[in-house]
């Protein structure tokens, strides 16, 4: 079966919202001990966060065609409506993935029994 691309997608969205999370911590740890930032940090940081958001749209653009991938597709979204912490965060996931999951050919995620 060919792949869909949703479970390589998945990883490097992950890693992009890992890098951009890290690069956060460290910005408030510097701020909190007194540190200016170093020179370029704000223009790492928006690179981090350009980088984060063309992988989150490269996800978003494909349809899940197997079941494993429609599951790691959900499990992604409600991890990451998690970690924002707010109604607003979760609201945005779940009507993420009805909009995949819609598209003509998707595969639905395993109903959890």
């Amino acid at each position: 079966m060919a792949s869909d691309g949703v479970l390589p997608a998945i990883r490097w969205a992950e890693t992009a919202d890992a890098a951009y999370s890290a690069s956060g911590h460290v910005a408030a740890d510097l701020a909190a001990a007194g540190q200016l930032m170093p020179a370029g940090w704000r223009a790492y940081r928006t690179s981090l966060a350009r980088v984060r958001r063309l992988a989150r749209l490269d996800l978003y653009a494909l349809t899940p065609t197997t079941p494993e991938s429609a599951a790691a597709l959900a499990a992604y979204h409600t991890s990451r409506g998690e970690r924002a912490g707010s109604t607003g965060a979760r609201r945005a996931a779940r009507r993420r993935l009805r909009k995949v999951f819609a598209r003509p050919g998707a595969v639905l995620p395993p109903h959890p029994t």
